[in-house]
């Protein structure tokens, strides 16, 4: 009898962490684009909600570390900047601040959307139910520590969720499954043989991240993992083409 829990022998799709963020600004269109040029079969996201109410891609609740010291506006909070004031905003190589509109209508593949505030959940759930159902962007999968956004998402649509952790434990497993969730994402680092087994055993695809060492992707490998989210999609390509996998 084969062991219904080893780790698969498939080739793990690779997600562009923010992008392709080693090569381009972190959460730009260009990062994306060049993450899709780089070889990622998805693309992760974050998002926040401005104060009048638009999805903000944007990994921080401010615009402060990835303004550029020539923007317009440099310093605030996106929840309490609306859209019309993010559009002044500066970032690396002259990028701007994109919204989770612009990404669905541009991306060619599908994409992680981490929601990194539980308000913003309702409205991305809104932009989700709106895309046509062919377009790549309609697989995507929204991810997010806050189980309660997560629930939303479940409640409105029926987009695949994955439950962001740190590390994969009983209680993260239980909560994992009581939302729904396709799939659970623990830190790479954390990331163990019996952790990535006991995920399977409930029924969970393991997404970790983040990979940009030979160290950590050998324990994603090790664990059979079903996607490897990496700053550099071009060199996990070519890892796993190197490896034979």
């Amino acid at each position: 009898m084969s062991d219904q829990s080893a780790p698969s022998l498939q080739r793990p799709a690779i997600v562009g962490h923010r992008g392709a963020s080693a090569h381009a600004p972190e959460n730009t269109l260009a990062a994306f684009r060049r993450g899709i040029e780089d070889g990622a079969q998805v693309l992760e996201c974050d998002v926040h909600l401005s104060a009048d109410g638009h999805v903000v891609v944007m990994h921080d609740e401010t615009i402060d570390r990835t303004a550029a010291p020539d923007s317009p506006l440099r310093t605030g909070a996106i929840g309490d900047l609306t859209r019309a004031e993010l559009d002044t905003v500066l970032l690396a190589d002259g990028e701007k601040v994109p919204s989770l509109e612009e990404l669905l209508a541009m991306t060619t593949v599908s994409i992680f959307i981490e929601v990194k505030v539980a308000a913003a959940a309702r409205a991305v759930a809104e932009q989700l139910q709106g895309l046509a159902a062919g377009s790549p962007a309609a697989a995507s999968t929204v991810i997010s520590f806050h189980a309660d956004a997560l629930t939303e998402i479940r409640r409105s649509t029926d987009t695949a969720v994955s439950y962001l952790v740190s590390v994969i434990d009983e209680e993260a497993l239980a909560t994992a499954q009581e939302i729904g969730a396709a799939g659970i994402g623990p830190a790479i680092d954390g990331l163990s043989l019996r952790a990535a087994r006991a995920a399977r055993d409930a029924g969970l695809q393991v997404n970790p991240w983040t990979v940009n060492s030979a160290e950590q992707l050998a324990i994603g490998l090790a664990c059979g993992v079903d996607s490897l989210t990496t700053d550099d999609p071009a060199w996990v390509q070519h890892e796993l083409d190197v490896r034979g996998i």
